[in-house]
């Protein structure tokens, strides 16, 4: 893989992370804006590490090449976070989407296009970025001029309700600091630009759709499952012309984006690991992926990731730059006592 730009870098996060505020389960009080703005602080001191070891090119890609098994446990990391977001697919999905009476054939339909998309490696997914942001954009501006006349601020209320279990759910939620790890090696310049920048605007989306869902919908939204699509449906920006087209086609290609985006630093993992047997291995980790899906519990995948997350993304870049950093002190010391 060669390198990619920070704007590439910064369009494959905030669409993944996109994805994971649809993935949102439920609305549990006004207290859940306070704790998504929480967990992107915490995130924010989470992503300290491995900016620091962005400095020093080739970082990661060192690491797992000297430690080939920790290589082994990012690659099973993304095949799990892969299983877990078919199973997402077919929870999260809106009606209008996988109706009950074709729910297999769209299913089917979307996996086969995630089959020839993982095949195109994961140079060509960051040159396709854009004009998914371009969707993205288009489809919160209609999501905010349908919601808009419906606002009614009194349906916020100064309370804690929901403020730890946003703040736990947005974190879980928060995968994408595994790709900015992988990736960052791979980063021309203005790497700490492009994860801050990503950052901020998924808290941004995040709480939006959350102000939105309980200043719109109030009771009825925290009754149902998935505030996203509660809120599409009752924010339509014309009496005459629903705009549940532009959602599901967003709704699509987001997942469509985060499953190749995964299956593509599965590839990018491999090729570094073991190049001999890099050439397929982002469709044939699509299969496993799949497999996991049918197999696996999803709470089970959701556990396994939860912790391996920050063990992964946040303590081993910290050990090593602790490591980077006793070996400078050491040697300035041999200087010194020379």
């Amino acid at each position: 893989m060669n390198k990619i730009r920070s704007s590439q870098l910064y369009c494959i996060l905030v669409l993944s992370g996109a994805w994971s505020v649809i993935c949102i389960p439920s609305l549990y009080g006004s207290g859940q804006i306070l704790g998504t703005i929480a967990g992107c602080l915490l995130q924010i001191l989470f992503c300290l590490p491995m900016l620091a070891l962005a400095k020093q090119q080739g970082s990661f890609e060192k690491l797992i090449q000297s430690q080939k098994l920790l290589g082994i446990l990012y690659i099973a990391f993304f095949l799990l976070w892969g299983g877990q977001s078919f199973i997402q697919l077919w929870q999260v999905a809106p009606p209008q989407l996988l109706p009950s009476s074709g729910k297999i054939t769209a299913g089917v339909l979307i996996i086969l296009t995630c089959f020839y998309t993982s095949s195109v490696g994961l140079k060509a997914t960051a040159r396709g970025t854009p004009f998914i942001i371009g969707l993205f954009i288009i489809s919160i501006i209609v999501l905010i001029l349908g919601a808009w006349k419906r606002i009614d601020i009194s349906r916020i209320s100064l309370s804690r309700t929901g403020f730890w279990e946003s703040i736990n759910i947005y974190n879980a939620l928060s995968n994408e600091l595994m790709i900015a790890w992988v990736l960052l090696d791979r980063v021309k310049d203005r790497k700490n630009i492009a994860i801050n920048s990503y950052l901020l605007t998924k808290a941004s989306f995040c709480v939006l759709i959350l102000f939105l869902s309980i200043t719109v919908g109030g009771r009825l939204t925290e009754l149902t499952g998935y505030p996203f699509f509660m809120l599409t449906t009752l924010s339509q920006p014309l009496q005459g012309q629903r705009a549940d087209a532009l959602y599901i086609l967003l709704f699509v290609m987001l997942y469509i984006m985060h499953i190749t985006i995964q299956t593509g630093i599965v590839g990018h993992l491999a090729e570094i690991l073991f190049p001999a047997f890099s050439k397929y291995t982002a469709p044939v980790s699509l299969l496993f992926m799949l497999l996991l899906a049918w197999l696996t519990d999803i709470n089970i995948m959701q556990n396994i990731t939860s912790i391996a997350l920050p063990v992964l993304a946040f303590l081993v870049p910290l050990l090593l730059r602790m490591k980077q950093f006793s070996k400078s002190i050491h040697k300035e010391h041999s200087h010194e006592a020379f």
